[in-house]
């Protein structure tokens, strides 16, 4: 199946590894011209290397501003941009008992202010092209709550409800959707699960086991996997999809 993405601007933001660093490589391999990005130059150059991508840039995105300029760096570069995704740093593990306000700044500085920033910056540049694709990346926790991850489900539900406002604002020029993402086999995955066993004094191969007990399919995904679903919404296939929320998680949200 031809996605139409060949020659296509895309920047995928947080993109030096996991799951915006698979999206990368997957639309470089359906011929998009990609710019990826990460905190560190040196991340963000090793990744292009990794994926050939055409360009890497670095910024902070907690940083009031940096959203926006890499979307505009992006668009400089690349000569304009059809294809904006958000991937965003993720929240720490926790009730909202177990937080204070220093935590809930930091939440909405990484998860929500980039997604804001970075959509308004990314509606500029890609209501001139001819088939625009607006994709964010959220998590699980945007329609299952859970304590474990309490300030996850505030910011990312906040960023879902961002990317439906921007479809209905940039409607019929640009498709904006959102993917659910799921459990996948990942550093942030890792990360999370040393943390919560530490917590808890508990074994990682545990909390890796209960992860996978959750998941109907039996397993935690791949970010190729994820990869795909992201890159085929922005491709010319999806043409008539926007303003949808698409889970990717092996069946482990149970609700409709």
């Amino acid at each position: 199946m031809d996605l139409g993405l060949k020659g296509r601007r895309a920047i995928v933001l947080g993109s030096s590894s996991g799951l915006g660093h698979a999206t990368a490589a997957t639309l470089v391999a359906e011929g998009a011209r990609v710019v990826v990005t990460s905190r560190d130059a040196d991340r963000a150059e090793h990744a292009r290397r990794q994926c050939g991508a055409e360009a890497a840039l670095a910024g902070d995105m907690t940083e009031p501003g940096a959203t926006e300029s890499l979307v505009d760096d992006a668009a400089e570069r690349l000569g304009g941009l059809d294809i904006v995704v958000l991937n965003t740093g993720g929240g720490g593990a926790g009730s909202l008992l177990d937080k204070s306000a220093a935590d809930d700044d930091a939440a909405y500085r990484s998860m929500l202010r980039p997604i804001l920033e970075g959509g308004r910056a990314a509606a500029r540049h890609l209501r001139r092209s001819d088939q625009a694709r607006l994709v964010v990346l959220t998590a699980r926790s945007v329609a299952e709550a859970t304590t474990d991850l309490a300030l996850s489900s505030v910011f990312r539900s906040g960023a879902a409800a961002a990317a439906r406002s921007l479809a209905l604002d940039l409607a019929p020029h640009v498709n904006v959707n959102v993917v659910v993402t799921g459990q996948f086999d990942t550093g942030a995955l890792e990360r999370f699960e040393h943390a919560r066993a530490r917590a808890e004094g508990r074994d990682v191969h545990e909390v890796r086991a209960e992860h996978i007990e959750a998941i109907p399919l039996g397993r935690v995904g791949r970010a190729d996997e994820l990869a795909d679903v992201v890159t085929f919404l922005c491709g010319a296939r999806s043409s008539f999809v926007t303003g949808s929320a698409i889970r990717v998680d092996g069946g482990a949200i149970r609700g409709f």
